[in-house]
């Protein structure tokens, strides 16, 4: 193992205690890594869209087609953002992008979202040999109906409505409790991803005695730490 790639592994196991020592309280260790993170997110993020947004002009301009200019000019007006003077022209790349994409949002969402669900909504799957489809289909009818029911605020939930929309409770329940669980299980995955590497990686674990020899001292020196006087 070369001496880059030993420092890489010993920067990103000390990156990943000091986020880890949040479960403590706040401090310096902890500040110092959430900014490395976001500081170097943002400047990730920054290339990425400066390449696409070449990739995507390049091949008009070798086309002679230079109007293409145009959008580089647009781009760079988010730049005024900093100038108290020329604030006004940040105005104008922000409402072209606002704008195109409530304008290809709204058309995406409403097929993927309301067309397509309720399609799949209405669509009857017949019975086979295997009766499991047919009742899934009527489950997912029934849930649907039923948790609509639920926000339905013109009328008063009385008599079968008040049934109805309580049987929208448990599915809105159980959806929530299903989107929950899968985000859950998403962290621990990620969670179970760092410790491995802290464990199995070499020379990373080596790093695990000094962190907790270092919160211990932080722990005493925190409480050795005189009560600040009104």
């Amino acid at each position: 193992m070369g001496a880059i790639e030993t420092l890489t592994i010993l920067a990103a196991a000390a990156i990943t205690l000091a986020l880890f020592s949040y479960l403590w309280r706040e401090n310096l260790a902890y500040r110092i890594a959430e900014h490395a993170y976001i500081g170097a997110a943002c400047g990730y993020g920054v290339l990425v869209a400066a390449e696409s947004a070449w990739r995507l002009l390049e091949p008009r301009l070798t086309q002679g087609l230079t109007y293409w200019y145009l959008t580089a000019v647009i781009g760079l007006l988010y730049l005024a953002f900093f100038s108290r003077n020329y604030f006004w022209l940040y105005r104008y790349p922000t409402a072209i992008v606002l704008g195109s994409e409530i304008g290809v949002t709204v058309a995406r969402s409403l097929k993927t979202q309301f067309l397509e669900q309720l399609r799949m909504t209405a669509t009857i799957t017949f019975p086979s040999p295997f009766p499991f489809p047919y009742l899934n289909s009527a489950i997912l009818a029934v849930g649907v109906i039923c948790a609509l029911f639920y926000f339905y605020a013109t009328m008063e939930h009385r008599g079968p409505l008040k049934y109805v929309s309580k049987i929208g409770i448990y599915f809105l329940m159980a959806a929530f409790g299903a989107a929950f669980g899968s985000t859950v299980m998403a962290r621990i995955s990620l969670l179970i991803g760092r410790l491995r590497f802290m464990y199995f990686t070499d020379p990373a674990y080596y790093l695990i005695p000094v962190a907790i020899a270092l919160l211990i001292v932080g722990i005493v020196l925190d409480r050795r730490k005189k009560p600040e006087t009104a």
